[in-house]
C-alpha cells in the first residue's frame, strides 16, 4: 500500500502542525568517503570556475600539481556530534521533536559513537549501503540497525559490496527486514554513479525491485536533486506500491531540505508506520533556491576552515590522495603548506562568490534556474 504524503512547507505552512515529530534521513559526516569527481561535477556550475575545474580533471594537466582524481576523495566536514545538532536545531525550529538517522557510506561509526549520550530511539544506528549490482550501482538506506549485530551487519555488507553475488543479495535483504524496527530505503533512485550510463542504471533498478522488491520498504525523495527527479521517485513509489520518504542527503553544512513528518515514539514504531504504507514527507524553504546557489554554499561549507576541529580545520586536511602504494594521505601531508596556485585561487574565488552580498545578487541572476515544482 503507498499511503505517501508529500508537502511544502512555503505552499502550506500548517502542514507540520498535526505531527510531534521531525525525521531527518540519510545525512553524512566526517566518516564518509566522497570520490573526488563530485566536487568538480558541481564547481563547473559556479562561475568563473570551470576553466581552472577543467585543467585539473585531465590527468597531468597542470604540471606537476595536478590531481589524478581518480585516485583521490574527501570526507564530509562535520563531525557525527556537529551534524547531529544541526538536524536537531533545525527540528527544533520547527516546534518538533527530533529523530535524526545519519547515514555515511558503508560506514556505521556515527551512529556507533553517538550512542555514549544519545538515545539509540532517537538516533539509530544506520548506513547508506553501496550495492554493486549488474552495470550500476545502487545506495541502499539501512536504517536502525539492531543493537548488538550492528558491527556483523555492517561487516557482511562490506563483504557484498567488495565482492558482490546478486544472487546473494536477496538472501541479506530478507535477513535484515526480518528485524521489525529495520527501515531499508532505496536511496536517490535515478541518481547515476560516476560513470554508470543510464540505460544500465534502470536496467539494474528494474532488475532489483523485480528480484528485491518485497524487501524494500520505501523509495527515497532527496533534498539535494532536482524536482524531476524526485518526480519519477514518486511514479516509482506508484508504480510497485510503496511509500516516499525523506532524505537529506547532506554533505556539508546545510541541514536537510526536506524531512518526515510522524507522531511516533521511537524510530522502531516510524519504521513500522513506513512499513505499513504510511509517510508524509515535507521539503522545506532552501529546496527552492536555485542549485547553483545551493552547490556554491556547500562547496564553501566543504572547503572553508573549521577551527573547532583539530587535525581537521583546513579542507586539505579532509581531502585524500591515494598513492601507487594503495595508502590515502591527506593533501597537507602531500603538500605541506604549498597549495597550487590554482586550488588556492579556486579557494577563493568560491569564498568571494559566497560572502552575503555577492551570494543575494546571485540568487537574483539565478532565479529562473530555481527548481521546478508542482
Amino acid at each position: 500500500m503507498n499511503g505517501s504524503n508529500v508537502h511544502f512547507i512555503w505552499q502550506d505552512p500548517s502542514a507540520i502542525r498535526n505531527f510531534r515529530v521531525g525525521m531527518c534521513l540519510h545525512g553524512h559526516t566526517m566518516h564518509s568517503q566522497e570520490c573526488l569527481w563530485f566536487l568538480p561535477r558541481y564547481l563547473r556550475q559556479v562561475p568563473g570556475l570551470a576553466p581552472l575545474v577543467q585543467r585539473y580533471q585531465q590527468p597531468g594537466a597542470g604540471g606537476n600539481a595536478s590531481i589524478d582524481f581518480s585516485r583521490a576523495f574527501w570526507t564530509p566536514p562535520l563531525s557525527p556530534a556537529a551534524a547531529l545538532r544541526l538536524e536537531q536545531e533545525q527540528i527544533g525550529r520547527l516546534a518538533l521533536e527530533p529523530i535524526v538517522s545519519l547515514t555515511d557510506h558503508d560506514d556505521i561509526e556515527a551512529g556507533t559513537v553517538l550512542q555514549v549520550t544519545a538515545n539509540r530511539q532517537q538516533v539509530p544506528v544506520s548506513v547508506e549501503w553501496t550495492v554493486p549490482y549488474q552495470a550500476s550501482i545502487l545506495h541502499l538506506g539501512i536504517h536502525n540497525l539492531p543493537l548488538h549485530e550492528d558491527r556483523s551487519w555492517m561487516a557482511s555488507m562490506a563483504a557484498y559490496t567488495s565482492k558482490p553475488v546478486e544472487d546473494h543479495l536477496p538472501d541479506l535483504l530478507s535477513e535484515l527486514a526480518r528485524n521489525p524496527g529495520v527501515l531499508i530505503v532505496l536511496n536517490h533512485p535515478f541518481w547515476l554513479e560516476e560513470g554508470v550510463e543510464e540505460a544500465g542504471h534502470r536496467s539494474a533498478v528494474d532488475r532489483f525491485l523485480c528480484e528485491c522488491l518485497q524487501w524494500v520498504h520505501a523509495f527515497e525523495l532527496n533534498g539535494t536533486r532536482v524536482w524531476k527527479e524526485n518526480a519519477a521517485a514518486m511514479a516509482l513509489s506508484e508504480v510497485y506500491g510503496r511509500p516516499v520518504v525523506s532524505g537529506g542527503d547532506r554533505h556539508a553544512g546545510e541541514p536537510a531540505a526536506c524531512l518526515n513528518l510522524t507522531n511516533a515514539e521511537s524510530f522502531a514504531e516510524f519504521a513500522g508506520e513506513v512499513r505499513e504504507g504510511r509517510s508524509s514527507v515535507v521539503f522545506l524553504p532552501q529546496y527552492q533556491e536555485s542549485m547553483p546557489v545551493r552547490v556554491l554554499e556547500a562547496v564553501w561549507d566543504i572547503l572553508r576552515p573549521y577551527p573547532e576541529f583539530p587535525g581537521r580545520r583546513r579542507w586539505i586536511d579532509r581531502f585524500f590522495y591515494r598513492g601507487a602504494d594503495g595508502t590515502a594521505r591527506t593533501l597537507s601531508e602531500i603538500w605541506g603548506d604549498r597549495v597550487p596556485w590554482a586550488l588556492g585561487g579556486a579557494t577563493s574565488i568560491v569564498q568571494l562568490l559566497a560572502t552575503t552580498r555577492l551570494r543575494s545578487a546571485l540568487r537574483l541572476l539565478l532565479a529562473d534556474r530555481g527548481e521546478v515544482l508542482p
